[in-house]
């Protein structure tokens, strides 16, 4: 190859000096904001660990951990949360955690998801470019790339666990404030504004050490530290959620609407007394709480003849907050005051915008592989309209893919093709590909069966047909039953995503029409 200084070699040099600089510009365009005054703020972002109970209703239900590490290029945050769920006698944990990497101004730089105790572990990856695009890969044990997909990002985008964060240093922690932030939406890829209002403000006096205290046979708080709080209002997690924060950004105590509470309290009190309390007793209440247990785990299903469905919503919460998940009205769902009405077949839903969050390829969705393609194809031949295309690719999942309801199950599309098995959640998964596939917008939903022996987790698929008609390919059903209520859009029906938005929530059957 000829170095020299000819012509061509000049060319090369000058695309090279211009990719440089445009590199250069995009990377300063997405650090600029390290010289603002959040950043200046950050420096005084104390490391720390804090641990909480967590709650549904008035009985703790696992633990929550939440860590802060501050590095040279930005900071880290670590959340896990453990939940125990009825298995026999005993239990059995499903444990979620979460590692959040951002830079001094708190803008996400990378975060990894790990969730390991049902089913194989699963490993969802998200890494901000310089060019504010999120690159996401999901990964199932023993290495399977599920799903992957890139889009762009709003540069002060946020996840639930930074909300905190964001609003204590961006110097917004005074009663009165109100500061809207975008949140990234991982499963639509839209940006979902949040309002943050800071309402009240407290004293909390936590739990800072513990001591054994042999008469109780328990421990008990041994020194305490006094800690001036405010009170955030928002609804980041999917519904309406109470948040008291400390002027660092740590969180004191937090509860949604009908999911979960979390107090923070020493270690000892929060893990040894819970451990202590659980060996003594029995699993059975926990399988009353909804969501806990899934659908296909018990040999229960839902009914399909009844049209309409009419619940009566009411709370276990203890908080002076009202409101439902975002994703509960909407679609076949709509909420009248306090009462939910769910119908088999909706009628035709005026927002044509409602499919636009439903269509291409996505980490849970992965619409490019072949085998995907292959079978979508076979799956529709001979169908006539796009109804018959969605009855048809339901009875074909439901038919060729094996539900199984084990522990062991996988819960993405590719495994379960591949295998020829796999959970509600991976058959939901799939069916959302091959509809996507034959130009169906489609999403997975997970949610509550009704059933008079309980409320129990399950997922299932809305397939877009003028209006979202819900599909249930686990059983076959072709419009789902009305039995189903949707919690979540684009998430698992593992309780680690149920119970935060229904853990303690009632839907009380009112009428049934035929």
């Amino acid at each position: 190859m000829d170095l020299g200084l000819t012509r061509r070699n000049i060319g090369r040099l000058v695309l090279l000096t211009w990719a440089v600089m445009l590199a250069w510009l995009a990377r300063r365009e997405f650090s600029k904001a390290e010289s603002t005054p959040v950043s200046e703020r950050t420096t005084r972002l104390a490391p720390g660990a804090a641990y909480f109970a967590v709650y549904a209703g008035a009985r703790q239900i696992g633990q929550l951990n939440l860590s802060v590490d501050t590095l040279v290029e930005g900071v880290r945050l670590t959340e896990m949360i453990v939940l125990d769920l009825p298995r026999g006698d005993t239990t059995h944990q499903l444990v979620q955690s979460t590692e959040y990497h951002l830079s001094r101004s708190l803008r996400l730089r990378s975060f990894t998801r790990t969730v390991l105790g049902i089913g194989p572990q699963e490993r969802l990856e998200g890494t901000v470019g310089a060019d504010s695009i999120l690159a996401l890969r999901d990964v199932e044990a023993p290495g399977l790339v599920a799903g992957q997909t890139r889009r762009r990002l709003d540069p002060n985008a946020v996840l639930p666990a930074m909300v905190p964060y964001r609003v204590a240093f961006g110097g917004n922690l005074r009663v009165g404030a109100s500061i809207t932030l975008p949140l990234a939406e991982l499963e639509s890829g839209a940006p979902r504004p949040v309002t943050v209002r800071v309402t009240a403000e407290s004293t909390f006096v936590l739990p800072d050490s513990a001591t054994w205290d042999s008469a109780g046979a328990r421990w008990v708080m041994a020194t305490a530290d006094t800690v001036r709080a405010w009170r955030l209002e928002h609804d980041a997690p999917g519904a309406p959620t109470v948040s008291w924060v400390e002027a660092g950004g740590q969180l004191v105590q937090e509860e949604t609407a009908g999911g979960l509470r979390y107090v923070r309290s020493a270690f000892e009190m929060v893990r040894n007394n819970y451990r202590r309390a659980e060996r003594g007793e029995r699993s059975d209440w926990r399988r009353a709480v909804p969501g806990m247990v899934m659908l296909t785990q018990t040999g229960h299903r839902v009914g399909a003849a009844a049209a309409t469905r009419r619940f009566l919503i009411r709370s276990d919460s203890a908080a002076t907050i009202r409101g439902v998940p975002f994703a509960l009205p909407g679609g076949r769902q709509s909420l009248r005051a306090d009462t939910l009405i769910v119908f088999r077949d909706p009628a035709a839903d005026p927002d044509r915008d409602a499919a636009r969050y439903a269509t291409g390829p996505s980490w849970q969705t992965p619409v490019l592989d072949e085998a995907i393609t292959v079978a979508a194809t076979r799956a529709v031949a001979g169908a006539r309209t796009a109804m018959d295309s969605a009855r048809r690719l339901t009875l074909w999942v439901a038919r060729q893919i094996a539900t199984d309801g084990s522990d062991r199950a996988s819960g993405t599309a590719l495994a379960a093709l591949r295998l020829g098995r796999g959970s509600p959640d991976a058959k939901a998964r799939l069916l959302a590909t091959l509809a996507r596939v034959v130009g169906i917008p489609a999403r997975p939903v997970a949610g509550l069966a009704m059933t008079p022996a309980g409320d129990f987790g399950h997922a299932w698929t809305e397939l877009w047909l003028g209006r979202w008609v819900a599909a249930d390919p686990s059983f076959g059903q072709f419009p789902a039953s009305a039995s189903l209520v949707r919690l979540t859009v684009g998430t698992r029906s593992r309780a680690l995503e149920l119970l935060p938005l229904g853990g303690s929530a009632r839907f009380l059957p009112l009428r049934e029409s035929p």
